[in-house]
């Protein structure tokens, strides 16, 4: 006695569904969407969810495999991507051509940074040199000024007054410690 299957007999066997699949994940990089696989094959999303689900989320899983550390960089799962693709060479060999470019994109962008991290090492350094010069001739105008108050200073700088003075009028001021009238502005 022969068992009939129930439901509508199948128009196309597993097989050919596979051989759309590697066909259509080859041509269209990226996950692989029912939608996708209806519109290009016409065949409805239903079977292909119902028949080849597995295949599919195989095929869109991630190509990455990721590590514990996170200061490593995520390298692809090379052997994932060898049995995902094994029967498809096409296929293959994109996504090896894919992670190639990416590892080229990296190294670029790595040189380029290094060249930037080195400009930037080279202005810093300016920058230090620069603030060190502006310190001691920052010194050397304390040096003067705070100098010029003592006679034998000023003779030997040729400074010809005392660049501090306290004049009468601010004498008063000067020696008070009322800072609350002297600073008005800080105190409000």
């Amino acid at each position: 006695m022969i068992s009939k299957s129930k439901g509508r007999p199948q128009k196309v066997s597993d097989n050919e569904l596979r051989k759309m699949l590697v066909e259509y994940s080859s041509d269209y990089l990226g996950k692989v969407t029912y939608l996708g696989l209806e519109r290009e094959t016409g065949i409805k999303r239903h079977v292909w969810s119902r028949r080849m689900s597995k295949e599919i989320d195989r095929l869109n899983e991630p190509l990455i495999s990721y590590t514990d550390n996170d200061d490593k960089l995520p390298l692809p799962n090379i052997e994932l991507i060898v049995e995902q693709h094994f029967e498809n060479k096409k296929h293959l060999v994109q996504a090896l051509s894919h992670i190639n470019d990416v590892v080229q994109a990296l190294y670029d962008q790595n040189l380029t940074l290094k060249n930037k991290n080195h400009s930037l090492e080279e202005k810093l350094e300016q920058q230090t040199d620069k603030n060190k010069k502006l310190d001691q001739t920052i010194k050397e105008y304390e040096e003067i000024i705070v100098g010029s108050a003592y006679g034998v200073v000023r003779k030997d700088k040729k400074i010809k007054k005392n660049l501090v003075s306290i004049e009468a009028q601010n004498e008063v001021a000067a020696t008070s410690l009322n800072f609350k009238k002297m600073f008005p502005n800080i105190f409000n």
